[in-house]
């Protein structure tokens, strides 16, 4: 093989390569992330890293345990509900809705 083939063919094979490497990183980050609300959890994170206490002596124990319910309710709704439940909990009322129609439809009776 000449220098030229043999660098046709590395050029061909890195550029299946990295189009290999960018569909499955793609496809990873695209899952991993997709249920991840960014912007919440850096005002989350920005919060906590802002209004840090620096006196812990004077900090009584019932304003700690209201900050810790307070983050408590916070955080429950801090990622986004997977599409696949979505779609699951449209099937789910789509089917009710069906059901409902043949029972008040008057051939049911």
């Amino acid at each position: 093989m000449t220098g030229m083939q043999l660098y046709v063919k590395f050029i061909f094979t890195l550029s299946l390569g990295l189009l290999g490497l960018g569909m499955v990183l793609t496809t990873l980050l695209e899952t991993v992330l997709r249920d991840w609300d960014a912007p919440r959890e850096l005002r989350r994170w920005w919060r906590h890293v802002t209004h840090a206490r620096a006196h812990a002596s004077s900090v009584r124990a019932e304003d700690i345990l209201l900050e810790l319910e307070h983050a408590q309710k916070e955080h429950r709704y801090e990622r986004r509900l997977p599409a696949g439940s979505i779609d699951r909990r449209r099937e789910e009322m789509r089917a009710i809705r069906e059901a409902e129609e043949r029972l008040a439809s008057p051939s049911a009776v």
